[in-house]
């Protein structure tokens, strides 16, 4: 089960471009470039028609008689004294489409100043083969052939004895990983992830690794106690294998680790308690796993990003667990935690993920000091009690998800205070009395669902952002459909069943361009239902036995043109308001 919390996760930053690797070592090609030997240079060329005549159709940019001017090439600048000319080392023929693995290695190991070679996503099989019979692996700095369709077995890299930065991402490898890679005295980054390795976790590795990536592998066993040997880890992702067993709890000894992913694995027991001893770690991932037992206490004092999430996590929260300042996300989503929700919060967390425990008690009063909280989830609970009216200090909210619990009271009118809303879901609680109009302030608000609820009264007036779902099923809700829902341009679901909702359903429905389900059963409708004039609507309108369809299409009256005018100038007027909205929401006016 994955899942993509994070967004783009960007990759931790893992493998930055290989280029940088060497700034303290070289500079890029000036106004008066540095020329190659013409060993080189004619190496150069060769590389260049080779290209030409493998993959016809790649852009390598070679027209400069220079080829430290190519694209994706940097060269070394000699010193003026020595006389000597420059050499090639760092070479970048990414996703050029190669395949003839053979002749280009014949080519490239006549580069003997190449310190970085980038040839990820191209087709090769056994390219690393070829780069180990010749003398350019004895000085390559960082090699990446992710993407590259380099199937088999890895292969043993003894002849590359200056390797710090290996890359085999998104390949074809298979079978374990053992003693290959510890010939590799300077192997600081290791990245094996998405290939179909198996076996242990190798723990045959040089000291001096700092990020070491095998996700999504077939890796299986226990996590060993060898891996705690590397101190010089910042990163260690261990995510989507199939590790089993408890996770030593020897954390402490990484004392320089930031990032800890094990996430998707059978790894059970308790959470290691000397995670919360790691001072530099910042983001900490072991949600879908079999972990049991209680959180940690102390664990967010340093942890900027927590995922416990779909674990069998149980007891209470630790009272501590929101207080950190610099927290940014907590993830206890899916465990059997209960008891109440802690009433300490900092200002910091931007993600509350509480939802599919068994938290009882009501939301605390002091939520209002999370003031830059963006998403709150607290779905599928037992909590008690009405929403506290501190919740509208929260402005940047986006997300609130409050359904499924036992909540009762009033909605209060703070709710459109929540300037940012997107996402509003209080379905399946006990909440009673009008609906506030305030909600009609929400100019961001796409997505409303308060049903199965015991709201009463009219549908006050409703944003015109509000996009896939307005669902207000399953209250008492009384008087007419508003005909302003019709401006509603972007609605694809409108759902107001089993209400008391009576009198004509307002022609506007009929012009709604984005509409493609109207349900509508169960209340005291009466007249006629509206022939659609955009789309072939799907309408339920069962148990209103004085509402009767129309079998003809009637002729466009001048109610229906004014009302397709309307509908038009409203949906311009929304983008205009949602476009500036989001201009200014994430600065794109700014500067």
């Amino acid at each position: 089960m994955e899942k993509n919390r994070y967004g783009s996760c960007s990759y931790y930053g893992l493998l930055l471009p290989l280029l940088f690797l060497f700034l303290s070592d070289m500079s890029m090609a000036d106004v008066q470039s540095p020329r190659l030997s013409k060993d080189q240079e004619s190496t150069m060329r060769k590389l260049s028609s080779m290209v030409s005549n493998m993959a016809p159709w790649t852009s390598w940019n070679t027209s400069d008689s220079n080829p430290c001017l190519w694209s994706g090439v940097t060269c070394s600048v000699p010193s003026q004294r020595s006389g000597s000319s420059a050499g090639v080392v760092h070479l970048s023929m990414s996703a050029f489409g190669l395949s003839d693995s053979t002749a280009l290695a014949s080519s490239i190991c006549s580069l003997d100043t190449l310190q970085s070679l980038d040839l990820s996503k191209n087709r090769f099989t056994d390219f690393p083969r070829q780069l180990a019979s010749c003398p350019l692996g004895a000085r390559l700095r960082a090699l990446n052939l992710s993407n590259a369709q380099v199937a088999g077995p890895l292969d043993d890299f003894s002849g590359f004895h200056k390797l710090e930065v290996l890359d085999f991402s998104f390949s074809y490898l298979n079978g374990s990983v053992d003693k290959q890679l510890s010939s590799l005295p300077r192997l600081t980054i290791l990245n094996l992830s998405y290939n179909r390795l198996d076996g242990d976790l190798p723990t045959n590795m040089a000291h001096s690794l700092e990020e070491l990536v095998l996700s999504n592998n077939q890796f299986s066993g226990q996590v060993p106690v060898g891996l705690f040997r590397y101190k010089n880890l910042t990163l260690l992702d261990l995510s989507q294998n199939n590790l089993a067993g408890d996770v030593p709890d020897e954390f402490f000894k990484l004392f320089n680790l930031q990032t800890l992913l094990l996430t998707g694995n059978d790894l059970g027991g308790m959470i290691p308690g000397s995670l919360s001893s790691v001072t530099t770690l910042a983001h900490c991932a072991v949600d879908q796993n079999n972990f049991s037992g209680s959180i940690p206490s102390g664990i967010t004092k340093n942890v900027k990003v927590l995922d416990l999430s779909y674990n069998m996590l149980s007891g209470e929260i630790p009272s501590d667990l929101f207080l950190a300042p610099g927290l940014h996300t907590v993830d206890l989503t899916s465990n059997m935690l209960e008891g109440h929700i802690p009433r300490g919060f900092s200002r910091s967390p931007s993600r509350l993920h509480l939802g599919g425990n068994m938290l009882n008690g009501s939301i605390p009063s002091s939520i209002g000091d999370a003031s830059s909280l963006s998403y709150l989830d607290l779905e599928n609970n037992y909590l008690v009690g009405g929403i506290p009216l501190q919740v509208g200090k929260c402005n940047k909210l986006v997300l609130l998800n409050l359904a499924s619990n036992e909540l009762n009271g009033a909605l209060p009118t703070e709710i459109g205070k929540l300037s940012s809303l997107s996402v509003l879901n209080l379905s399946q609680n006990s909440f009673a009395g009008a609906i506030p109009t305030s909600i009609g302030s929400l100019q961001y608000l796409t997505e409303l669902d308060l049903a199965d609820n015991e709201l009463t009264g009219f549908i006050p007036t409703m944003p015109i952002s509000l996009g896939p779902v307005l669902n207000l099923s399953h209250n008492h809700l009384s008087g007419s459909i508003p005909s302003d829902i019709g401006s509603l341009l972007v609605l694809q679901i409108l759902n107001l069943s089993y209400n008391s909702l009576s009198g004509q359903i307002p022609s506007s429905l009929a012009v709604m361009p984005m509409l493609t389900q109207l349900v509508i059963s169960y209340n005291q409708l009466s007249g006629s239902l509206p022939i659609f004039t955009f789309n072939q609507v799907a309408v339920d309108s069962t148990g209103n036995p004085d509402l009767t369809s129309i079998d003809k299409v009637p002729e466009m009256t001048e109610d229906n043109k004014s009302g397709i005018w309307v509908a038009a100038v409203s949906f311009v007027v929304c983008f205009v308001i949602s476009f500036y909205g989001d201009g200014i929401r994430n600065g794109w006016f700014t500067g």
